[in-house]
């Protein structure tokens, strides 16, 4: 998996190329995938935070699936699907 860090020198991919990537990471791998923004309190200035790894665990899911649900009604989104089984060797 490629980190997108600070770099000198290294042009900046858009960030959608590099979630694009992580995405399909993370579904091959059968990772987490964290996505969340931050907004600088003083200056304004947005971030955006992308991480890949084993991060929840199923007290936490149940967790933020119950969080996802309670608001529906501002907007949240909840994707749950059966992921096809993984082939033998993969």
């Amino acid at each position: 998996m490629v980190s997108e860090g600070r770099g000198r020198g290294k042009k900046r991919r858009p960030v959608e190329d590099v979630l694009q990537e992580m995405l399909a990471h993370t579904l091959d791998k059968r990772e987490d995938l964290i996505l969340t923004f931050e907004t600088d309190p003083d200056s304004g200035a947005e971030r955006v935070y992308a991480m890949t790894g084993q991060f929840v665990s199923e007290c936490m899911l149940r967790k933020l699936i119950g969080q996802a649900e309670s608001q529906r009604d501002e907007g949240s989104v909840l994707l749950c699907q059966r992921m096809p089984k993984r082939r033998r060797g993969a």
